[in-house]
């Protein structure tokens, strides 16, 4: 009985998807468009330890993601949409915009002159002077 399940499965995905694959020597292609809501597709292309491709799906928040992509002697390499979604960045830079910021720097201060011990600054604080009557001046 699983195995009558499991090949009507297996048809009913091969009937539902748009596939297709060549093979000539070293060089293949292959490809294929699932047609359903969540819009999966693929394409892949190689010959001589190259391939290059692309694929596609749409994203939880609805939007189509597409990936380019390469490999070779050069490594691996992607491009097109493979950051983080529209939303979620949206709703990273909100977040980060309520985020307590740092207060400003402030001006650099003038470093104080050196205390030198011993010396004398300004008046003695016990110095009172006195200006007595005929311009006569009384220190103590």
């Amino acid at each position: 009985m699983r195995f009558i399940v499991a090949t009507l499965f297996l048809a009913s995905v091969a009937m539902a998807a748009d596939m297709g694959m060549n093979i000539a020597g070293t060089a293949y292609n292959f490809g294929y468009n699932t047609g359903d809501h969540g819009g999966h597709s693929r394409v892949e292309s190689g010959a001589g330890g190259n391939v290059a491709g692309s694929y596609s799906y749409i994203d939880a928040n609805g939007d189509r993601r597409t990936v380019q992509y390469s490999a070779g002697p050069d490594g691996f390499k992607a491009s097109g949409d493979v950051g983080v979604d529209r939303r979620t960045a949206a709703a990273a830079a909100a977040l980060a915009a309520l985020a307590p910021k740092a207060p400003p720097a402030a001006a650099p201060i003038a470093p104080a002159a050196p205390v030198i011990p011993g010396a004398w600054y300004g008046a003695h604080p016990l110095a009172y002077t006195n200006i007595l009557p005929g311009g006569y001046a009384a220190k103590w």
